[in-house]
């Protein structure tokens, strides 16, 4: 990402049309996958794995979902028919009869590179672990869709069904992760190891909406936020260990440059405008995180405008240097997620990274 560049005239899909259009129920049928009703759902054999014995797969018809409890495949009709028939995203929705709208947005250009070794999450070698987590993810993500107030929070701030869906956004009841693992036949011990429960079983991210950070598709960390302002609760609780970037895997397909922002917020921003973020989660800057921020040539530092978030860049300049630009937003603005809501948002963002770069060349 050298500087972002808008570019006009750029089609976006109706996706909440296509999913009301095409309920996901009939979608899976019409693929000749019997289904057959339990409780809220229907259940099915799963196309994505050999299903042999009890059905794995079930479908969602109230929100629209597909799961597969074996193989993890899931998603809404596009993903399936994506998965399914091997189509991108854009080709799926046409197969279901999209019709695109016009919309600006930011579109850089990535080049596919594969993820660098030293941030592969241990999870690998834990597997009890790897499946609470993305149980977790899953019941969350479900959840969230019948959580009013999450969906108005997030919809208040400007972000989009698509981006949160994207992004395995999910919303924390506090109160059906033991009972969702026992359902599954999952180690509650593992939940506990991986922090998502505590020696009581009362849930760390209770509450709060759920931010997943995917490592080639899978959840290796969460953090949660609270809904609306914070008033005497922590605004972000996380899972124990250390904190990942956020947003590698999309982040690293260009290693030109990246814009690094602080909250899981911010980095939601910059991918519904489709530019590569990471986020710090904080303003803590450890050595592993300085060494891993080195593979990118232009770190676009888009910190908080507060004392915490100036110090932070500053010594991330102290660290790594001229690659390191300081990104001032419009007056007024804290942080890039203030501007989702702003019908200009994108554009003010781009303005300010011109800025920046035209103003570094010449210091």
């Amino acid at each position: 990402m050298a500087v972002v560049v808008m570019r006009p005239a750029c089609t976006r899909i109706d996706t909440e049309r296509l999913r009301h259009e095409h309920p996901i129920a009939e979608v899976v049928a019409s693929y000749g996958i019997e289904l057959r009703r339990s409780g809220s759902g229907q259940v099915g054999r799963c196309p994505f794995h050999l299903d042999r014995g009890r059905p794995n797969m079930t479908v969602y018809p109230r929100s629209g979902r597909f799961v597969c409890f074996r193989c993890q495949a899931s998603g809404d009709v596009i993903t399936f028919v994506q998965q399914l028939e091997r189509l991108s995203f854009r080709e799926a929705a046409e197969r279901l009869g999209a019709k695109p709208t016009t919309r600006t947005r930011a579109r850089p250009r990535w080049s596919p590179l594969r993820p660098h070794p030293s941030t592969i999450d241990r999870t690998s070698q834990d597997p009890a672990r790897a499946a609470v987590l993305a149980a977790a993810v899953e019941l969350y993500r479900n959840r969230l869709l019948a959580e009013p107030a999450a969906l108005a929070y997030l919809a208040g701030r400007g972000f989009e069904r698509e981006v949160v869906e994207r992004a395995m956004l999910g919303y924390c009841a506090g109160d059906e992760l033991v009972r969702y693992l026992a359902w599954r036949d999952l180690s509650v011990r593992a939940a506990q190891r991986a922090g998502l429960l505590d020696r009581t079983g009362h849930e760390r991210l209770a509450g709060r909406i759920v931010f997943p950070e995917l490592r080639q598709g899978q959840p290796i960390w969460l953090i949660g936020r609270v809904v609306g302002p914070c008033v005497t609760a922590d605004k972000y609780v996380g899972l124990p260990g250390r904190k990942p970037l956020l947003g590698w895997d999309e982040a690293s397909r260009d290693l030109r440059g990246v814009c690094l922002v602080e909250g899981p917020l911010d980095v939601l921003a910059l991918r519904q405008w489709g530019v590569p973020g990471l986020a710090l989660c904080g303003t803590r800057l450890s050595p592993e995180t300085v060494a891993l921020l080195e593979r990118w040539q232009r770190l676009y530092a888009i910190l908080d405008a507060d004392k915490g978030g100036h110090e932070a860049t500053a010594r991330l300049i102290d660290a790594l240097g001229s690659r390191v630009i300081r990104v001032v937003l419009p007056p007024g603005v804290n942080d890039p997620a203030e501007l989702a809501a702003r019908p200009d948002g994108a554009v003010l963002l781009s303005a300010a990274i011109r800025a920046a770069v035209t103003g570094h060349a010449h210091a």
